[in-house]
């Protein structure tokens, strides 16, 4: 049998770890690959490259557990390698970076896969996901009280403000939040949860309909005065202080900055 030129060498070794994530079958390798791997005094070729194959799926598992620690949870150690498992057969590590391999499990979750899981699963997935997005985003410099203090009064309704980058808002059918935190007897409830980053701390916190509605006009680049027509069914003073104190927590929160 000719050798393997390099890069069939390659796909092919791919090939044998990624075709049936954490259930390596010797019989399915190339004979071709197999002849290209040495013995070693204790293993054949196989048993070689099953330790490879093992450690492909043991580590991407262990990396989707840190990403989805409540994933995890709810489904229960078996549970959980079988939706790895079903995941990485169809979406297998394409980055150097384990980083970026759980980026789709949410939506795997919810469109593909066959597993017995509970209805929010998908839903948290989502939330955790967001959280590991904004662990990562980029650092901005948060607007602050003191330089709205020095804003003239006749230009407060032409303000843009923007979301830091490491703001995500997730929508869900399911308190995702109460689920995230351990309450597992709560029923569907339209949700949405906005999740922040501050120094090295992610957040995340339901919003009711109102802030919903407000900060969507934020993200969508709305100057100020829309942002307060959410409460234009308000008396005039009580929607002036609901604007005042939604715009004070999201200060605190350190969420915003001056759009351009």
């Amino acid at each position: 049998m000719p050798p393997l030129a390099l890069r069939e060498l390659q796909e092919r070794f791919w090939d044998a770890l990624a075709r049936a994530p954490g259930a390596f079958a010797p019989e399915t390798v190339a004979p071709a690959l197999l002849a290209a791997i040495e013995p070693s005094p204790t293993l054949d070729p196989a048993g070689r490259l099953a330790i490879y194959a093992d450690a492909y799926f043991w580590r991407i598992r262990e990396a989707l557990r840190e990403d989805y620690p409540c994933v995890a949870a709810v489904l229960g150690d078996a549970a959980f390698d079988g939706l790895v498992r079903a995941y990485l057969a169809r979406h297998p590590s394409a980055h150097p970076s384990l980083r970026h391999v759980g980026e789709r499990l949410a939506e795997f979750v919810a469109a593909r896969w066959a597993g017995a899981a509970p209805p929010f699963l998908a839903d948290l997935a989502r939330l955790e996901w967001a959280r590991v997005e904004v662990f990562d985003a980029p650092d901005a410099e948060p607007l602050s009280a003191a330089t709205l203090r020095r804003v003239a009064p006749e230009a407060w309704a032409r303000l843009r403000f923007a979301p830091v980058p490491a703001c995500e808002v997730v929508t869900a059918a399911w308190p995702v939040h109460a689920l995230w935190a351990g309450a597992r007897d709560v029923g569907p409830a339209p949700t949405v949860v906005r999740v922040w980053r501050q120094g090295w701390a992610v957040y995340h916190a339901p919003m009711d309909a109102p802030e919903a509605a407000a900060f969507a006009r934020v993200r969508a680049g709305a100057p100020f005065g829309a942002v307060c027509e959410i409460f234009a069914d308000r008396p005039p003073e009580s929607a002036a202080a609901e604007a005042g104190a939604l715009l004070a927590r999201w200060l605190a929160d350190e969420l915003l900055v001056l759009a351009p």
